[in-house]
């Protein structure tokens, strides 16, 4: 009983920090998202409660259970608000349930760091990402991998393993900088979406008719004029955009794989335990894998399962894909 106590107190706690408590001198008057505070009541907690439970980061994830802190920091909640407390010492993360990515997990401990600062260190990047609000979820939302490091192991032939950008590498497209690049190659970025204020939270994160942050992290066509609308006109990203980008990319992926399976004579692509993994048409194992090969892989895969196909980043997810081809090919896509 007592847990479940502490639990709607956190989580009061933690609607309080995110959307400001009211500022109208003790009154009872006003309504929510009136400036410069907003009226916390149950009823918009249980709105926000709601909107985070229709959202994937309610679930605990059962496959990363018993693979310690390098796993459970982004996959777990507890993992995630307490990340430095077991990453930089010799505590071993063993929860006794899994927690999804909850109110604690970014109002509490590292993500409260993170929203604070708004600045989030990631593999590939020398300096730190500036997030902005949005620091905290590209903290977890990149490939895991610095793939300069991989692309030169790879060419000198130490490459242990085919290490892949891990799922929701959001970050690596967005920032223009994630992709495998090859040196001497110039790559075109784009550079307004990853610049954009509060990155990630300006367009998933819309205020809502009742005055807080959506919580249920989608990009919804009811809200255009806070997202996509502050810098396009409807018309244009119909067209341009989810019309002519998306289908265009795609396209390019479909000719990349082609490529990839041309030439490592394997019938499909996989992976499995952190590796890409390939294989001919009777299911064996296709080894051997060229540098160049993996290169074209790692960048097809990234872009693929980034899953935005060009939104984030339309200039440089079609550079990835061009290059790689090339690089592949010697001829051009």
């Amino acid at each position: 009983m007592k847990r479940k106590i502490y639990l709607v107190i956190f989580l009061a706690l933690a609607v309080l920090l995110f959307v400001g408590c009211s500022d109208n001198g003790g009154s009872n008057e006003g309504t929510a998202g009136e400036s410069p505070g907003e009226m916390l009541t149950l009823d918009l907690i249980a709105k926000i409660s709601d909107e985070w439970k229709s959202s994937p980061h309610q679930y605990g994830v059962k496959a990363t259970e018993g693979r310690g802190i390098s796993c459970g920091q982004c996959h777990d909640g507890v993992g995630f608000a307490d990340r430095e407390v077991y990453v930089n010492t010799d505590v071993d993360f063993a929860p006794a349930h899994q927690t999804g990515i909850d109110c604690q997990a970014c109002h509490s401990g590292f993500g409260k760091k993170l929203l604070d600062t708004g600045l989030a260190e990631l593999p590939f990047m020398d300096e730190p990402f500036k997030g902005g609000s949005g620091a905290v979820c590209v903290a977890c939302h990149n490939g895991n991998a610095n793939p300069a490091e991989l692309f030169a192991q790879s060419k000198a032939g130490e490459l242990k393993r085919l290490s892949y950008p891990h799922y929701g590498a959001n970050v690596d497209l967005l920032s223009g900088k994630g992709g495998m690049e090859i040196p001497g190659v110039e790559y075109i970025a784009s550079i307004a979406h990853g610049t954009t204020e509060n990155s990630c939270v300006t367009c998933h994160m819309p205020t809502t008719a009742d005055g807080h942050k959506n919580h249920t992290f989608e990009v919804k066509p009811e809200d255009f004029d806070q997202t996509c609308g502050t810098c396009h006109d409807k018309a244009f990203t119909k067209m341009t955009t989810l019309g002519g980008v998306q289908n265009e990319i795609k396209s390019y992926l479909n000719k990349l794989e082609q490529a990839i399976l041309e030439a490592t004579g394997a019938e499909r692509i996989d992976h499995a335990g952190g590796v890409f993994v390939y294989y001919d048409r009777d299911g064996n194992e296709v080894t051997g894998i060229s540098h160049e090969a993996y290169v074209a892989t790692y960048n097809w895969q990234l872009v693929h399962v980034e899953g935005s196909y060009g939104i984030h980043n339309p200039l440089y997810a079609k550079s990835l894909i061009r290059e790689s081809y090339k690089y592949l090919t010697g001829n051009e896509l």
